[in-house]
């Protein structure tokens, strides 16, 4: 599925049209290997512009199709598994590369072994299912072409810790072929032509890049890629890093540092917020929002409840705001489809969500529909998370959609013992909602349990110290001193320290534009820049001077570059910002 379409054509036929929504059931199944998929929502996924009997009809006709190819191939008839209302896939017997990919690349990431990272490398053909571009295929492609560029980069360092660089630049090639809109790999690549003496080779890799995210995002090559091009440390490959038993604990958890922390990290602090909102599951409050700003945790936070949660036989569904596409959240008709085809198969509802659908009743009342048709027929409570819900903040349709969260809310108060009593709902955002909700009293905002996540403490600062073997109460100290307990920055701060640089080059090169911190300072000074009135405010702030806007505060608060000090005066969140900003954001003083 990697690069190509081989299972039908492995049997000698080609994926005229009907073969290649079978082959696309396929992929499907074997992306959800061992799971019972609706049959409602394989038809409605397949064939999205047929009714439902044409639908059913085409779905026997795929199995069937799908069940002679594997006849032909040898394979057991039970491999494709049906039951009256599901469609499930047994592969135990067959060989897929996408699950051979997986496994090897996450093993070699993991345990930094050469040989598994070499096998991912090899199986990855390119983007999964190329060149069919399904909408639902685009977040499964998205995320194996993250692992391959994370598998890619840690061969090339590994292969170059070993004086290996003609092969790290062989792979390198090949990957930047296969993936050449990933800036992680045209870093390995270039890393690798520099580190093997190609300095010309590697002038014209970072050229190439350039034009590339030129072109296609109208976008300049980030410090890292830059820093890679001149050899600085941060861009190094492993031969000048930490001997291979301390790569564990370096380069697999700072590249991955900036996202949510992974569930079996070691490096993942729990804060009193984690038992708060664990304990808010346990009692199925009816609505719980998490608010703070960005890179405090959040995800990461709503991630580790909510598996609790379903371990405990709660039902979870979960909603990404910034895993859908722009367009669909621009479309009130169609963001209210995702949500309701989400729901549904996210607790695995064999309910037709196409046919609930009545265009005369407006997308608002069809999702309420098809939310109470949904309830009505499990039996377990269903937590509903939604995280990034600042992503909908200013669409036209928010009020209307938060105010049908807040009318679940109460209903849930009234109904006590139906159906509607088995929901609850968590909200993640940063952005303070009252900056764009019209009526609050309309809002899910202001019921509920609010759950603040904030910067860790010094104690917590401490604590993750130890996890990166860091010994020495100082360095807990003077971490938090330079980071003020940004998570995302002090755990940059302990993967620096861990590769034997000093507490004083820290602090020394804290707010450096090609210093530890530079990609997370570029992109805050990046994002100003789509605002230029958000920008002078800044300005405002270093100068010393009043904001001119009443709502600036709550902005800057909210996407994380203010904190408001015990004084109740606006103050940066971290010392790095003010040196950073201040720099590229003041006029340059001039001696009189």
């Amino acid at each position: 599925m990697l690069g190509q379409s081989p299972a039908l054509e492995a049997a000698g036929r080609s994926p005229g049209t009907g073969a290649k929504r079978a082959l696309l059931l396929l992929a499907y199944l074997l992306l959800n290997e061992g799971r019972p998929l609706s049959r409602f929502h394989l038809q409605d996924l397949m064939w999205p512009d047929k009714d439902g009997d044409r639908q059913a009809q085409n779905l026997r006709k795929a199995v069937s199709d799908l069940r002679a190819v594997f006849e032909e191939l040898g394979l057991p008839e039970r491999f494709v598994e049906t039951a009256r209302n599901s469609v499930a896939i047994d592969a135990s017997s067959g060989w897929c590369d996408v699950s051979v990919f997986t496994q090897q690349a996450t093993r070699g990431i993991t345990e930094q072994d050469l040989g598994a990272l070499l096998a991912a490398v090899d199986v990855y053909g390119g983007p999964l299912l190329a060149p069919w571009d399904d909408g639902w295929a685009v977040p499964y492609r998205l995320e194996l072409e993250e692992l391959y560029g994370q598998a890619v980069e840690q061969a090339c360092r590994i292969l170059g810790q070993r004086g290996d660089w003609k092969e790290a630049t062989r792979i390198g090639r090949n990957a930047a072929k296969l993936a050449p809109l990933r800036e992680d790999i045209h870093i390995a690549l270039i890393s690798s032509y520099r580190m093997a003496g190609m300095e010309a080779e590697a002038v014209r890799q970072f050229e190439t890049l350039e034009q590339l995210l030129d072109e296609t995002w109208g976008e300049l090559p980030s410090a890292r890629a830059r820093a890679a091009l001149e050899g600085a440390p941060e861009a190094q490959p492993l031969a000048a890093l930490p001997a291979p038993e301390a790569v564990s604990k370096t380069f697999a958890d700072i590249d991955a540092v900036g996202g949510a922390v992974p569930m079996d990290s070691p490096f993942y602090v729990r804060r009193p917020v984690d038992e708060a909102i664990e304990r808010c599951l346990e009692r199925h409050e009816a609505t719980i929002l998490i608010q703070g700003p960005r890179q405090v945790g959040k995800s990461s936070l709503l991630a580790r409840a909510i598996s609790l949660a379903g371990k405990a036989g709660t039902r979870v569904v979960v909603t990404d705001f910034q895993a859908i596409g722009r367009s669909q959240i621009a479309d009130e008709e169609k963001m209210y489809r995702v949500l309701a085809h989400a729901f549904a198969s996210g607790v695995a509802s064999d309910i037709d969500v196409r046919g609930l659908w009545n265009e005369w009743l407006g997308p608002k009342a069809n999702l309420d529909a098809v939310l109470g048709q949904v309830l009505s027929g499990i039996d377990q409570p269903v937590v509903w998370a939604f995280d990034e819900c600042d992503r909908l903040f200013g669409q036209d349709y928010a009020d209307d959609f938060f105010g049908l969260l807040r009318s679940w809310h109460n209903r849930r108060a009234l109904d006590t013992k139906g159906d509607w009593k088995k929901l609850s709902l968590v909200l993640s955002y940063a952005t303070e909602a009252h900056l764009f909700i019209a009526d609050m009293n309309q809002s899910p905002f202001n019921v509920g349990v609010k759950l603040k996540v904030s910067d860790f403490s010094q104690e917590e600062v401490g604590s993750l110290a130890e996890r990166y073997d860091i010994p020495g109460g100082q360095h807990q100290t003077d971490v938090f001193e330079i980071t003020s307990g940004q998570p995302y920055l002090t755990r940059r701060s302990f993967a620096f320290l861990s590769q034997g640089q000093t507490i004083e080059e820290l602090r020394a090169t804290s707010s450096d534009d090609d210093g530890p911190f530079c990609d997370h300072l570029r992109r805050i000074l990046d994002s100003l820049s789509t605002d230029p009135a958000l920008t002078a405010e800044v300005a405002r702030l270093l100068a010393g001077s009043p904001f001119e806007r009443s709502n600036t505060v709550f902005r800057l608060v909210s996407s994380g570059v203010v904190k408001v000090g015990s004084q109740g005066v606006p103050e940066f969140r971290v010392p790095a910002y003010r040196d950073y900003l201040g720099r590229h954001l003041l006029p340059a003083r001039t001696e009189s």
